[in-house]
């Protein structure tokens, strides 16, 4: 490939995989405005982004199963179409001050293309991206999700102060923009037949419980910056103080990765989950602002690149008709976690979620090292047959003597 289309390619889809997250970053303050207007009930928000969630999780799978005989790239911006149109059915739902039973249908619809959507643009990335720039890509694609998701609150709290509308409209179209940038794809090839059993294929589950314990830590502290703050005895503002540090530290990590731009070894997976681990156990400690605060930095810092990275390893452990599946299945499994981590903070307290994610990512740790220790065991063993295969028969008294 070569170099300046690579490069090009790859600019192009990290800025696709930023732009993708717009409508789910500026939704819930534009779905909490559109409430508000409806209702008179921000907290109505809360239910309309709900459906659009459950149905994410519930479409990305099948509908990504639908596009593996169709042109990717394509079905790719059907279904971004399918979402843009969804999200102005909103955004004119609002504006007609409809009940808020139609922004809940609407999103709902944005919802359930959304999932399969993200797996068909992550599977964009192994078709247009050259191997050797992949990590580097993903890094780079991941600082562009952090800073979407940084910029689009405040950009729909601007616009939703003028209009709730306008500000739904706007994070509709915007979110459309990955339809114009992303760059064709070759035409998918014809499928081979897939056994309805093996969904997911050996080796994936791993890094699939990985990503999501990882995705759950980092949830707990996002969602849960207010009341961490509370419980130091602070005000509900040093709130953002902690999601600050938490998305400065997931920036630099991602900077890091996309430098380093190379695979990692087990021992540097196994650490930097075990780093994960250990600032995750900080911020549950609940010591002070201080512990904190490095618990978020490191948090941030090893788990979020470790996230994108598990994309990566995936990709490589299934087949190229299988990857939109399986990336969408990554989608729905990180996505239950954010959803699981929610409820847990609202069921019990923000410590003893805390608590339970730090857990989560000690058994991935433990997991992971038993793994590795398996295929250690199994290669030694099956190094050793090999060896004693080769060895050409002796007698018995020259095999003594040797």
């Amino acid at each position: 490939m070569d170099w300046g289309v690579s490069n090009c390619n790859s600019l192009r889809w990290a800025a696709c995989y930023g732009l993708f997250s717009v409508p789910r970053a500026g939704a819930p303050i534009a779905f909490a405005l559109a409430a508000l207007a409806s209702t008179g009930d921000a907290s109505d928000g809360a239910k309309v982004l709900a459906a659009m969630t459950t149905a994410q999780l519930l479409g990305a799978v099948p509908i990504a199963r639908l596009g593996r005989h169709s042109n990717r790239s394509s079905f790719f911006r059907i279904l971004i179409a399918i979402r843009t149109a969804a999200m102005l059915a909103c955004a004119i739902a609002c504006a007609s001050h409809a009940s808020i039973q139609m922004l809940i249908g609407s999103a709902a619809v944005a919802g359930l293309v959304q999932g399969a959507a993200f797996g068909y643009l992550r599977n964009a990335a192994n078709q247009l991206i050259d191997p050797s720039r992949m990590i580097k890509t993903l890094g780079i694609g991941v600082i562009a999700a952090e800073i979407t998701f940084l910029i689009t609150p405040i950009f729909s709290a601007v616009l939703g102060s003028m209009s709730a509308a306008l500000a739904i409209a706007a994070i509709a179209i915007i979110g459309s923009t990955p339809a114009i940038l992303l760059p064709n794809m070759a035409q998918a090839a014809t499928p081979t037949a897939l056994s309805p059993k093996a969904v997911i294929p050996r080796g994936v589950q791993v890094w699939l419980a990985c990503a999501c314990v990882n995705a759950a830590a980092v949830s707990a502290i996002e969602i849960g910056a207010v009341s961490i703050a509370l419980s130091l005895s602070l005000k509900p503002e040093h709130g953002a103080v902690i999601t600050g540090t938490l998305c400065v530290a997931s920036l630099a990590g991602s900077t890091w990765m996309s430098m380093r731009n190379r695979q990692y070894p087990a021992c540097h997976v196994l650490v930097m989950l075990g780093l994960a681990t250990a600032g995750a156990a900080l911020v549950s400690i609940n010591y002070s602002l201080a512990t904190s605060l490095l618990g978020c930095a490191i948090v941030g810092a090893a788990g979020v690149p470790l996230v994108a990275y598990c994309s990566f390893e995936i990709g490589n452990r299934v087949t190229p008709e299988m990857r939109p599946e399986v990336f969408s299945l990554l989608k729905t499994t990180t996505s239950a976690a954010t959803i699981l981590i929610s409820a847990l903070i609202g069921w019990t307290s923000i410590v003893i979620t805390l608590h339970i994610a730090t857990a989560l990512l000690a058994s991935a740790v433990l997991g992971l090292l038993t793994r590795h220790l398996i295929l250690v065991f199994h290669g030694v063993r099956k190094s050793k047959l090999l060896v004693d295969t080769a060895m050409p028969e002796m007698p018995r008294g020259q095999r003594n003597e040797n």
